[in-house]
């Protein structure tokens, strides 16, 4: 069954704007290394801010949690949250006015030895003033990287005591559709005829040739070789001198 014609296109794109954000941290070992309570609204002794950086046409900063971080009062386990104690947590935070920004990033802790390999975690949220599983101000991993191979220095994430965190940032505006008719489709002019009769009139590029006595007359181009051939199959012309056919000449 024939596909039904398209009387009307919309198409739809949002405008983004991507940047990156950077906290080299000069004495990591002097950073606090409590535990954090996720469930607790103040600020804790175990978080570090970086401060506030533009990418991305909005504002930002990084939290780093040395200690680790979790939520001790009831969704996780005693086991969860010591284990949580051994890794280390890094957040995103967005200092911005937005109510909802959709937005991608990655957070990448940067290998600062030569031919290694960054540890780079991603994801895609909506940053704004509310907080839900999938809506707020701050996101990140609670157990990013293990602290023990964070702080080994032959790792290469910490060097000289130095560590140094990277947000790569892509904000997404407001969804912008436009309706329109479909593009028709391209119709060559249809010149076949014209060509092939003014081919076989003007005998340019023949192939074969009329013998008549000791005339010859050029004939039609129409061999497979040629553009406009129309043919298939061997072609005979006719020798009138002798009466008889014979297979054409070919130059």
């Amino acid at each position: 069954m024939a596909a039904a014609p398209v009387e009307s296109v919309c198409k739809t794109k949002a405008t983004s704007k991507t940047g990156a954000i950077e906290w080299q941290i000069d004495a990591w070992s002097s950073l606090p290394d409590e535990h954090v309570n996720t469930d607790a609204d103040d600020e804790q002794v175990g978080q570090t801010f970086s401060e506030t950086m533009q990418a991305a046409g909005d504002k930002w900063s990084i939290e780093v949690n040395r200690g680790g971080c979790s939520d001790e009062d009831d969704t996780e386990s005693e086991e969860v949250v010591e284990r949580n104690k051994k890794y280390v947590a890094i957040f995103l935070h967005y200092e911005g006015d937005s109510e909802a920004l959709r937005t991608k990033y990655s957070i990448t802790l940067v290998n600062q030895l030569p031919d290694r390999e960054d540890d780079t975690g991603n994801s895609s949220v909506t940053f704004g003033q509310f907080d839900s599983d999938t809506f707020g101000k701050q996101f990140g991993w609670s157990a990013f990287i293990k602290r023990s191979d964070l702080e080994d220095e032959s790792n290469g994430w910490k060097v000289n005591d130095r560590v140094i965190i990277r947000a790569t940032i892509t904000t997404f505006g407001d969804l912008e559709s436009t309706v329109a008719a479909p593009t028709p489709a391209f119709t060559p002019p249809n010149t076949v005829t014209a060509d092939l009769k003014s081919s076989l009139y003007s005998g340019y590029n023949s192939d074969i040739a009329l013998y008549c006595g000791p005339r010859q007359i050029s004939c039609a181009p129409v061999c497979p070789r040629h553009p406009l051939a129309l043919l298939q199959g061997p072609l005979l012309v006719l020798d009138a001198q002798r009466g008889r056919r014979r297979p054409p000449h070919h130059r």
